[in-house]
């Protein structure tokens, strides 16, 4: 056992004392201020999450992500599919889950949709595409197979909407992965061309296409975890946050601070030149830090829709013990979906014919004996 020692004990509380001076310091320029926290009121809402699994195998890889929306009922949609070319893995299948999370909110019936996670976060999230698309424009008409690729995706909405409604939505939605992308790849091919970079870059196209969706909605992101510095470089916003509530209320009561975000967007060649198909994500979005109830987490909200009493006081009215029920129900709703397609997966293999054996051996095989 890792015995403190005086050293470590001492440089920690010396960390500690200098971000408390710091925010102080910080806390005392700030010139907005904590506004109380309106009582609830009722509104319909839409809570959203996600999951992924990886199984890696000496010949192919297998994935899942499921997304689930949890508001006046349980509406899901899972995926399992391979994945190549096998490069920048996690980021493509993290995409994909955040896709289908995406659509899944686009397409749900309540007032309010909220969102597991940060919309900085969705705008700035790293593509995982080929940084060189003047390289692509030689081997493709590219322009002309971004539009087709785009006006293919809208009417996949349509299937999507149609499966969701019927509870049967467990099956490929990601385009690149159909046969009709290997179709227009093949009609608009101007030269030997790189199928792989082109797949990794319209799968991008999808995400951003998914989250242009999504934004027609009052959808409402929620960030649990984050360490923004919207008010100083040195010191992250909560512990400025806690040190202005606590000079202004003298505890940690509940209530939201309004801010508008200190972030440049830089988009994409191709959401620059399609704009029609993507004119929500031009559209500034607002943001505010909130606690629910006294002495509860700070959690950060963003979303293009006005945040202001209204808002926090349906909010409220959707608040249990600090946090916000629809994404307690679809965190848990996911987690238990996330199990379920581990255990199909396992299946799948397992009913595979034993001659694909030597493709399906899995290297962690040798810890599990």
């Amino acid at each position: 056992m890792w015995l403190l020692s005086d050293e470590i004990m001492e440089r920690i509380s010396r960390d500690l004392s200098e971000l408390y001076e710091r925010a102080e310091k910080v806390a005392e320029r700030i010139d907005g201020k904590w506004k109380e926290m309106p009582e609830g009121s009722e509104c319909s809402a839409c809570g959203v999450d996600g999951s992924r699994g990886i199984e890696r195998l000496s010949g192919i890889l297998l994935y899942f992500v499921t997304a689930v929306g949890v508001g006046n009922e349980i509406r899901e949609m899972s995926e399992i599919t391979t994945l190549k070319p096998h490069t920048n893995i996690e980021e493509r299948v993290r995409l994909h889950m955040h896709t289908s999370e995406f659509r899944i909110g686009s397409l749900a019936e309540e007032e309010l949709v909220l969102i597991d996670g940060s919309l900085r976060g969705a705008f700035v999230r790293p593509a995982a595409y080929t940084d060189d698309p003047e390289k692509l424009k030689q081997q493709y008409e590219l322009e002309n197979l971004v539009e087709d690729f785009l006006t293919v995706l809208d009417r996949q909405f349509e299937i999507l909407e149609r499966d969701l409604k019927e509870g049967r939505a467990k099956r490929n939605y990601l385009l690149t992965r159909e046969r009709v992308f290997r179709q227009m790849e093949e009609g608009y091919r101007k030269a030997k061309g790189s199928l792989e970079d082109l797949m990794i870059l319209f799968e991008y196209i999808e995400y951003l296409h998914a989250l242009n969706r999504l934004l027609e909605r009052d959808a409402i992101f929620v960030a649990k975890t984050f360490y923004t510095h919207e008010f100083d470089e040195e010191v992250s916003d909560t512990a400025v946050l806690q040190m202005i509530a606590m000079k202004q209320f003298g505890s940690e009561k509940a209530g939201y601070f309004e801010f508008r975000p200190s972030i440049a967007k830089t988009l994409p060649w191709f959401v620059r030149e399609f704009r029609s198909f993507f004119k929500n994500l031009f559209r500034d979005f607002n943001s505010a830090f909130v606690r629910f109830e006294e002495g509860g987490n700070i959690y950060l909200l963003e979303s293009q829709r006005r945040i202001d009493e209204e808002l926090m006081s349906k909010l409220k009215g959707l608040e249990i013990q600090g946090y916000l029920l629809p994404l307690i129900h679809a965190h848990r709703q996911a987690k238990i979906r996330r199990d379920e397609m581990r255990r199909t997966i396992d299946s799948i293999i397992a009913s595979l014919d034993t001659k694909y054996d030597f493709l399906l051996k899995s290297g962690r095989d040798v810890l599990e004996g």
